[in-house]
């Protein structure tokens, strides 16, 4: 029969395989039932599952337990990473921030997961901080996972100098070009994001192998800075190279379709992601055609597509269909309805469609109405995000 010692390493050996194999709740319940105490081995195999489903509650438990056996920064740098991870997946900068500065040695997984972090938590700057300090200290060099989660951050600040510079350091390091496509997907998402459409391009062109992401990262960029026609000609090479589309590919020929007002292209192509492809539709697409009705003045299509969603709609597919309907006054049954489904509180937008609701109810002098819908706007903590614009001077 085993001792202590061999129903931990057999607890373990099954927490790791569950873990490993994408298994995160079963891996979590096993760990719950473990009849012996477990190891610092066991913990590190649990955390992964932790931060699979997000568990911050669990994960905070797991590094407690760790200290009050004694634990301490630097006892053990994979439990540390573990736990880090777990914080920096689950949101929690802060926990994240101090367990990373208490670290006596960090690896290049622990500045990888930190500056991850940093760039998914509206802190791009901080981010980028992040990465000129691994790059200055001893703690070993950067890798794809660290230059991509900088060049996500960047693509959010819209820092075409300090995307070029990144480009030229994973051209240095050898971690652009080849078999790097990771890398340069970023690359072609940073050019897009900071109105460099050609450069976007050019780095599309110089990939050996062209995966999805990156058709369908470059048609994106084309397509949100007006070269719509070049989107289109990148779809039919794509497909001329046996390339089968997926919804991102025509999610970015859905936002060219918009950009250019070709909305027959759009309905056509809406309609194709289902019957050629398989493709069952999203919200986003959705969401895209309407807007490309609006824009077009096509007011009727917009409420025709709105009621005929047959997914749920999202602050984003009520935000395009208020914006639009407002401009047409709003008097369609369908806006008359939507109106009456703020004032109930039956749905969640964002604040900006929460006030364009209550400005339309206000300018048909129906007083009561706007101020129930601003009153359920405070009632629920909403605000109008402040727009703004990010230039590099």
């Amino acid at each position: 029969m085993a001792g202590p010692s061999g129903d931990v390493v057999r607890w373990t050996k099954r927490i790791s395989a569950l873990a490993r194999s994408g298994r995160a709740a079963e891996a979590v319940a096993a760990f719950a039932r473990m009849d012996a105490a477990p190891n610092a081995l066991t913990l590190a195999s649990v955390l992964p599952a932790c931060a699979r489903l997000r568990s911050l509650g669990l994960g905070r438990a797991i590094h407690g337990f760790w200290l009050r056996r004694g634990g301490v920064p630097g006892a053990n740098p994979i439990l540390d990473n573990a736990v880090l991870d777990v914080y920096a997946k689950c949101g929690a900068l802060a926990s994240a921030r101090s367990l990373f500065d208490g670290m006596p040695e960090r690896d290049v997984f622990s500045w990888t997961t930190m500056a991850w972090a940093l760039a998914r938590s509206g802190c791009p700057q901080d981010a980028v901080a992040m990465f000129r300090a691994m790059v200055l200290s001893d703690d070993g060099e950067p890798n794809e996972a660290t230059v991509v989660s900088v060049l996500h951050a960047v693509a959010s600040t819209g820092s075409l100098a300090c995307g070029k510079l990144l480009h030229s350091y994973a051209i240095k390091r050898g971690l652009s070009g080849s078999e790097r496509v990771i890398v340069d997907n970023a690359l072609i998402d940073v050019y897009g994001k900071c109105g460099e459409a050609r450069l976007a391009f050019e780095a599309f062109d110089l990939l050996p192998d062209k995966d999805m992401i990156s058709w369908g990262t470059v048609m994106r960029a084309m397509a949100v800075h007006g070269r719509c026609k070049e989107a289109m000609q990148l779809f039919s090479l794509m497909l001329r190279r046996g390339v089968r589309p997926d919804g991102a590919v025509f999610l970015g020929l859905l936002y060219a379709c918009c950009h250019a007002g070709m909305v027959a292209q759009a309905m056509h192509f809406l309609g194709a992601m289902k019957r050629v492809y398989g493709i069952a539709p999203g919200r986003e697409h959705y969401t895209c055609v309407l807007d490309a009705c609006g824009r077009a003045g096509r007011f009727d299509d917009v409420g025709e597509i709105f009621r005929r969603m047959p997914v749920e709609h999202d602050r984003k597919a009520l935000g395009a269909y208020w914006s639009h309907a407002s401009a047409s006054s709003g008097d369609s049954v369908a806006g008359e309805q939507l109106r009456e489904w703020f004032i109930d509180g039956r749905v969640d937008a964002g604040g900006g469609t929460y006030a364009l609701v209550s400005n339309s109810l206000a300018d048909a002098e129906r007083w009561d109405n706007a101020c129930a819908v601003r009153g359920r706007m405070a009632a629920r903590r909403i605000s109008k995000p402040v727009a703004c614009t990010w230039i590099e001077v």
